[in-house]
């Protein structure tokens, strides 16, 4: 028994060693590697700090118990804050959002969250902004948080670079949309990504996003198809292209509606990084078919009158050379004498005339400049002259004669003057020609303008009343019911009756434009004429309204064309009556130092003031009246009044009426006003 303990007590001795020696072991490792994990967690700890003070990051926690904040810094060490006192980094409000989510953090209302905040501003700096992100860093056994970690992100210059990135985009934006030429943006790989307005119009394109959508290169298009962009920085290019042609045998933008040969100028420009790597290519153009056709067709027209011109001076030259073989005189002008010898004959003297003889000799018109003439070389002024006088003479054709003198001063030795030579010569057929010549071309002047007027005339709403004819007519073909054919017919005299207006409106202000239109004055009676072209005018009143003429003469003659002036008058008088729905219309005249002045007032519904402007514009209507008014009827009563030598004024108020003014020139004979 003695032996079993005492070998039970050695074995529980060497178990109690065995067992310290483990111990001793394990917290020898258990030392080392705390202490490794240690020196880990500090440089895991030195790096980190590194990774958020190179992110402007700054880590800190918030004891929501002790309110107290712990900012982690450089070398572990952490600084800790009263709410007071951390609140002196933040804006006031900013602080108090902080304080507000930290509160629902902590009472479980939310899990995290994030804020942006300003930092307190410094003078001379830019206030700083923080990106704040809060969440739960411990929490007891109940789950109730008990250290929050703030993560505090410096993104002021973030900001800043956002709101740079933003300008300059808006920038791009702006000029790239509100450009007066062709602005157009490939990306690197040559996809078309942008196109602006101006861009689309250029070339009839209607739907930017299907373009777009196609993802065209810039090697679609034929002229840019050989250049290596990645070698390429800008260069000027201007193209001929055939769209025609090019869509026959390689369409690939369908989207392009334009035709024809179209000539374009455009900027090419690559854009680079610093690294100088290809970010996109910007083409800036204009389209200048139309610059180039009118190059084309101002050169057609140069060399036209070029010729023109030539032949004129050939003309010219050989009229004048038969002139001088045939009827040159030489003369010499002596100051001394104050005489002018004219000979055929340089060894003769054929006529010597004094300055009165000289003076006699020429038309009224001319005697005052020959006297000038004269007395310059009396004062021996020096230069050459050329001048032509028109003579008393006159020719086998009753014309009158023109001489031209061409006079050069001779001096001699000293240099004084001692008279002056020259020649004279008969330029009669030289100055009729010359005049025959201007007129002829002022003729051609005309008549071409006449055209130009006559087609823009034309060329305006004439379409309208023809396609709707055109348009009830093709209904009959079509099925339809035959109480329809009333319609389609009653719209087809309609239009048709609006279409003869118009022709004869346009045909009418055409010959007034050409000052075709002949005036015929003659004596009349226009108080006896007076009520009877306003009621001619008022021949379509509408029910309701009243008329009424004030007519202050018994008789009175006056020269004026009565067609011309009855027309206008019944032209006023039927416009106001449209216009008028109600109330009255008036009419009056009155004649004053030798103008007859007319006034026509209606209570229609008036002239919009911005309306005004365009009364008289051809081809201008009023909206109220587009049934029966061609846009022409005021323009030819302006234009008759006008070439009558009279003026016209209208005075209006929207929702009041209005009253014109016709003012015409006339004379008058007699006349017999009317007893009150």
């Amino acid at each position: 028994m003695i032996m079993d303990f005492q070998h039970i007590s050695i074995c529980l001795l060497a178990v109690l060693v065995i067992a310290i020696l483990v111990m001793i072991i394990y917290n020898r490792i258990y030392y080392h590697r705390e202490k490794d994990i240690d020196t880990r967690t500090s440089q895991l700890n030195t790096q980190l700090a590194l990774v958020l003070d190179s992110n402007k990051t700054q880590v800190w926690t918030f004891d929501p118990m002790k309110r107290i904040f712990a900012v982690l810094q450089e070398g572990n060490t952490r600084k800790e804050y009263t709410p007071l006192d951390f609140a002196l980094f933040f804006d006031n409000d900013d602080f108090y959002k902080l304080r507000h989510l930290t509160t629902a953090i902590y009472k479980g209302m939310e899990e995290a969250g994030t804020i942006v905040a300003k930092g307190r501003e410094e003078e001379g700096k830019p206030t700083p902004t923080y990106e704040i992100h809060v969440s739960v860093l411990s929490r007891d056994r109940q789950g109730t948080p008990q250290v929050l970690l703030g993560i505090q992100r410096d993104t002021t210059k973030d900001l800043a670079n956002q709101e740079e990135s933003q300008r300059l985009s808006l920038r791009y934006h702006n000029v790239f949309n509100s450009s007066l030429i062709d602005m157009i943006f490939y990306n690197k790989d040559g996809i078309l990504t942008d196109i602006n307005d101006k861009a689309l119009e250029s070339f009839g394109i209607k739907d930017r996003e299907a373009l777009l959508k196609r993802k065209v290169k810039i090697t679609d298009i034929p002229s840019y198809r050989d250049i290596d962009f990645e070698h390429f920085e800008n260069a000027v290019f201007s193209s001929i292209t055939d769209i025609d042609k090019v869509k026959q045998t390689d369409e690939r933008i369908p989207e392009l509606t334009v035709s024809g040969k179209y000539y374009y100028e455009v900027t090419l420009s690559t854009v680079r990084d610093e690294k100088h790597n290809l970010h996109g290519i910007i083409a800036a153009g204009r389209n200048i078919t139309e610059m180039v056709q009118s190059h084309h067709r101002q050169q057609e027209k140069r060399k036209l009158l070029k010729d023109t011109t030539k032949e004129i001076e050939s003309y010219i030259t050989n009229i004048n050379f038969t002139l001088r073989a045939s009827g040159v005189r030489i003369f010499n002008y002596h100051p001394d004498t104050h005489e002018l010898d004219i000979s055929s004959d340089l060894n003769k003297v054929q006529y010597r005339l004094s300055q009165i003889r000289c003076v006699s000799l020429l038309d009224l018109s001319d005697r005052k400049r020959l006297r000038g003439l004269l007395l310059r070389m009396d004062h021996r002024r020096q230069g050459t002259f050329t001048t032509t006088f028109r003579t008393i003479f006159r020719d086998k054709q009753g014309r009158h004669v023109y001489m031209t003198f061409i006079a050069v001063p001779v001096t001699d030795k000293d240099g004084t003057i001692t008279h002056y030579f020259g020649l004279c010569r008969n330029d009669t057929e030289t100055i009729y020609t010359e005049n025959k010549l201007r007129e002829e071309t002022e003729k051609a002047h005309e008549t071409e303008k006449l055209k130009n007027t006559f087609l823009t005339n034309m060329s305006y709403e004439i379409r309208t009343p023809l396609n709707a004819v055109i348009g009830f007519a093709g209904l009959f073909n079509a099925p339809h019911d035959e109480a329809d054919e009333v319609v389609f017919t009653e719209e087809i005299k309609h239009n048709t009756a609006q279409l003869l207006q118009l022709v004869n409106d346009v045909l009418f202000i055409s010959k007034l434009d050409a000052k075709m239109v002949e005036f015929n004055y003659q004596e009349t009676d226009f108080a006896a004429l007076f009520d009877g072209y306003c009621y001619m005018g008022w021949s379509t009143l509408n029910p309701g309204v009243t008329v009424s003429t004030e007519n202050p003469y018994n008789h009175l003659m006056v020269t004026i064309d009565e067609k011309h002036l009855c027309e206008v008058i019944q032209k006023i008088c039927a416009h106001a009556a449209r216009c008028t729905i109600e109330g009255y219309v008036r009419a009056k005249y009155e004649y004053r130092h030798g103008e007859l002045s007319i006034a026509i007032e209606d209570t229609g519904k008036g002239i919009p003031p911005e309306a005004m402007s365009r009364l008289f514009d051809r081809f201008t209507k009023n909206e109220s009246l587009h049934q029966y008014d061609t846009g022409l009827e005021l323009p030819i009563i302006k234009e008759l009044v006008e070439q009558m030598g009279g003026t016209i004024e209208i005075q209006s108020e929207e929702g009041k009426g209005t009253t014109v003014y016709v003012i015409v020139p006339c004379e008058m004979s007699s006349l017999e006003k009317k007893q009150n």
